[in-house]
């Protein structure tokens, strides 16, 4: 299973970021939903959010939904390995070679 971001040009890539991560407890937005439903990505989206994610809207499941699935289908949550977070090769370099300074130092 590739992860999103490998996605030939999504549909959610083209509307601001917020609206894939509303407040905890909100219902998810309609045109979140909306969006996802015209993605050509939308059940890979969505297998992937079940698998890797808690937060955010996935392949139009919220958080909610996504817990309830993994819950029905017994499907253990994985954390994607940390390669999988850092496909940019200068970020990985400068991690490899223990030079990134997080937020955290300022």
């Amino acid at each position: 299973m590739r992860p999103p971001r490998e996605f030939e040009t999504p549909l959610c890539a083209q509307v601001d970021g917020e609206l894939w991560f509303p407040e905890k407890g909100s219902a998810p937005p309609v045109e979140a939903r909306m969006i996802c439903g015209r993605c050509s990505h939308k059940t890979e989206c969505a297998e992937w959010g079940i698998k890797h994610e808690t937060h955010g809207i996935w392949g139009g499941l919220s958080s909610r939904d996504r817990q309830r699935l993994r819950k029905q289908l017994n499907i253990k949550l994985e954390q994607p390995r940390v390669e999988e977070w850092l496909d940019n090769a200068q970020i990985r370099s400068s991690v490899e070679r223990n030079q990134y300074k997080g937020d955290a130092a300022s």
